[in-house]
């Protein structure tokens, strides 16, 4: 048991600084400039944080990935008290944040099921309402995602290995992830705002272009982790075992190129 401890520690010192590197990089990211005036309906803008939600749930999975994500905007809200308000929808939108990291996460662990069912009771959710039933066509672009998607899963799965396959794959998941906060911030601003349908009209075509911006953005992110910093990782996750081999190896060369020239000097001898 002693031998097993170094290893053990090891591994939880390395999940402990990568949880760690999450919060922290939230937490700043809490500071990026909002996107203004993109999804056309005045006075409201859309926190750059959003894209960060998604991207903790693709790198974390949909538990840790939350709990990044709401821990960084907890840690924004110690440090700045304006950040949060008496306003309810601004009391709610760290839940939506987390929501995108779940649906993100899922999606990436390919519990598809779970992930298709939490955006699907929200585009049904939508409908409950009567702004919605009167603004039925405004989650047209989140019913497109959700049915690319599954018809990507069911035609792509020879191609499971490729680069490509893997891009598409984050894209979808950092897509419905901001597209679940986009529309649970929707449904939660309607009721709590009073928000006629026509608002929700006007942006109709202008909403899939700021959605797309922030997935591609922790797209292209999620990408490079997979590609370069997480290839790093996990080929040297058991750390021991490296170190073992690598020791193992020095040992033979030692052995075959000094000890076997010593003895076979001997028997010459």
């Amino acid at each position: 048991m002693p031998p097993m401890m170094p290893k053990l520690r090891i591994k939880k010192d390395v999940s402990f600084i990568y949880l760690l590197f999450g919060v922290i990089l939230t937490y700043f990211s809490s500071y990026l400039p909002d996107l203004t005036g993109v999804i056309g309906i005045e006075g409201t803008r859309i926190s750059s944080i959003v894209a960060f939600g998604s991207l903790n749930g693709i790198l974390y999975g949909p538990f840790w990935g939350a709990i990044v994500s709401g821990t960084g905007l907890f840690l924004h809200e110690l440090n700045n008290t304006g950040y949060l308000s008496e306003n309810a929808f601004d009391m709610l939108s760290p839940f939506f944040i987390m929501l995108s990291s779940v649906v993100s996460g899922f999606i990436v662990n390919r519990q598809h099921k779970v992930a298709l069912s939490i955006f699907g009771a929200l585009i049904v959710s939508w409908y409950i309402f009567e702004v919605g039933r009167n603004a039925f066509f405004f989650p047209w672009f989140h019913v497109a995602v959700l049915v690319a998607f599954v018809v990507f899963e069911k035609n792509s799965i020879k191609s499971i290995h490729s680069r490509i396959y893997v891009f598409v794959s984050i894209l979808f998941a950092a897509l419905m992830g901001v597209l679940s906060d986009h529309l649970a911030g929707s449904i939660a601003y309607s009721y709590i705002f009073g928000l006629n349908a026509e608002a929700f009209r006007s942006v109709v075509l202008l909403y899939p272009l700021e959605r797309i911006i922030l997935a591609l953005s922790a797209t292209f992110v999620a990408f490079f982790f997979f590609s370069i910093i997480k290839d790093i990782i996990l080929s040297s996750e058991d750390l021991e075992d490296d170190f073992s081999r690598i020791k193992s190896q020095n040992m033979d060369d030692y052995l075959y190129s000094d000890v076997m020239s010593i003895i076979e000097d001997k028997e010459k001898d």
